[in-house]
């Protein structure tokens, strides 16, 4: 069987989650965000099994943020370092990490309810939200307060790595989706402003090659009408692209594309 991957990218608000959730199911979401059980429409998807939910429900950082105010360069140290300050290592990548590693070994059949479950589509909630995760756990094992010139060379590994194992490997067992929020860049000489993956790094430039179909979301609203639509044709403000023929603008619905 031939599984699809794609990304999504759009604004906060546009629709990604509810399109991703209409993938071939089951649909597990590795919810970095840990929101979908807070969304109303996901609700009863949930509750089905149609959707399925591994929470990622560590903090950023575990250091109160009174503490973390007065961090600096000189007096951040990690777990079993002597130093003013030690940070504890924060566990949310590590934990994501673990749920991959878990999807390889069981290629894609889960328990889920007591069940045994074939995973049909992993969604990865959101790309963004990973990102963030990693920064702080590269800051806190290399006894840094921000992200430096080389620490963005391994987070450039440590991406390439991640995609390769979703995409690759977990890919052979089931379709895969990854969820992106974007970042609008504006040229200082031309003034063209162009919407972007928001990722840290060079990753934001190459992620897209990674993908066999990349789309774009986006929410219009009409006088009291709220329209959803999804972008299959790039353009030079947005880029995006199918390998399937689509017009330039869909429903966010992977039942109706992928049925034709």
């Amino acid at each position: 069987m031939s599984y699809f991957s794609c990304l999504l990218v759009g604004p906060p608000g546009s629709g990604k989650s509810t399109a991703a959730s209409t993938a071939p199911k089951p649909v597990l979401f590795l919810d970095v965000d840990n929101k979908l059980h807070k969304m109303a429409n996901m609700q009863e998807k949930l509750k089905s099994g149609e959707v399925i939910q591994w929470a990622l429900d560590e903090p950023l950082v575990e250091v109160p943020l009174a503490r973390l105010a007065n961090f600096t360069k000189d007096n951040l140290t990690t777990d079993g370092h002597m130093g003013k300050m030690v940070v504890p290592r924060p566990k949310g990548y590590i934990k994501l990490a673990e749920m991959i590693d878990k999807l390889v070994d069981s290629k894609c059949n889960i328990q889920h309810a007591g069940k045994p479950v074939k995973v049909e589509t992993v969604v990865l909630d959101s790309y963004t939200s990973t990102s963030e995760h990693q920064k702080r756990l590269l800051c806190a094992v290399n006894q840094t307060s921000s992200m430096t010139l080389p620490l963005y060379g391994v987070a450039l590994s440590n991406f390439e790595a991640l995609n390769d194992t979703l995409i690759k490997v977990v890919g052979r067992h089931a379709n895969i989706i990854f969820i992106c929020h974007e970042k609008a860049d504006k040229d200082e000489l031309t003034g063209v402003i162009t919407f972007k993956p928001l990722i840290e790094g060079q990753m934001a430039e190459k992620i897209g090659k990674d993908f066999e179909e990349v789309y774009y979301l986006e929410k219009k609203i009409q006088g009291e009408k709220v329209m959803y639509e999804m972008l299959t044709v790039g353009s030079s403000m947005k880029s995006c692209r199918t390998s399937r023929v689509l017009p330039a603008r869909v429903p966010p619905n992977f039942e109706e594309i992928y049925g034709k």
